[in-house]
């Protein structure tokens, strides 16, 4: 195994640093390659140490070996694309390969029980859901419109002043989503805890470790890059649409 699929298989067990690391490394595969270790530690939010400490955590001698093996293992891996693909722009090979760490991570992140038990609830005689926020709103109505075709209305509430009055209508045979990719704003979290008391069923649309989380039957994780969090969402939506056609 190349050093790009040491990457990909440590995701499961890198520390946060380190996958934050991993991650951008695994985005940029161009730019590592040739990137000074203080540029490469500035592009990913870490101190050069982390970078030093990263390199031999993976099995290389210091940051030069890393470049060495990650230009080794992009060659490697270009060769194998299709003639017309290895054509591309280096910035959309990278774009191609980010994909693939995006929805490799999401599909080792995410717990299949999860996806079962949202399945079934998504049957509920109504299902809500809560998001706050340009980024999160657009997400949400991206899964309302994906969902729409198997027959799931969702009713999209992205007002903060009529959350809470929308959540004090609900009890427990409505299902209740919330979406967030970045900390919980307050009146968020109130309206989905007003919800939670009053027995809704809640599924949470969040990166992990988010305190929505603490609120819901099941978490549907989400990484919190808003780009990212686009293909995760599409491919959990494609989990989901695979029975509900059915």
């Amino acid at each position: 195994m190349d050093i790009v699929g040491q990457l990909q298989e440590g995701m499961r067990r890198f520390s946060a640093q380190e996958s934050r690391v991993a991650t951008f490394i695994l985005q940029n595969l161009s730019f590592t390659a040739s990137a000074s270790i203080d540029e490469l530690a500035a592009s990913a939010g870490v101190s050069p140490a982390t970078i030093t400490r990263f390199a031999r955590s993976v099995g290389c001698d210091d940051i030069r070996d890393l470049r060495k093996q990650l230009a080794q293992a992009s060659e490697r891996r270009a060769s194998w694309l299709t003639p017309d693909s290895a054509a591309l722009p280096v910035a959309w090979r990278d774009k191609l390969s980010s994909l693939g760490v995006t929805l490799t991570r999401q599909l080792g992140h995410t717990a299949e029980a999860a996806v079962e038990k949202c399945k079934s609830l998504l049957s509920a005689r109504a299902v809500h859901c809560f998001a706050l926020g340009a980024q999160d709103v657009t997400l949400a109505a991206l899964l309302q419109h994906q969902l729409l075709p198997s027959g799931i209305a969702i009713n999209l509430c992205q007002d903060a002043a009529l959350m809470r009055l929308t959540a004090s209508t609900l009890n427990d045979d409505h299902l209740l989503l919330v979406l967030a990719t970045a900390e919980a704003n307050p009146v968020l979290q109130s309206a989905t805890l007003q919800a939670r008391t009053q027995g809704v069923t809640i599924i949470a649309l969040t990166p992990e470790q988010h305190a929505l989380g603490d609120m819901a039957s099941a978490i549907l994780p989400l990484p919190a890059d808003p780009q990212q969090a686009r293909y995760a969402l599409l491919l959990l939506v494609d989990l989901l649409n695979d029975t509900l056609i059915a």
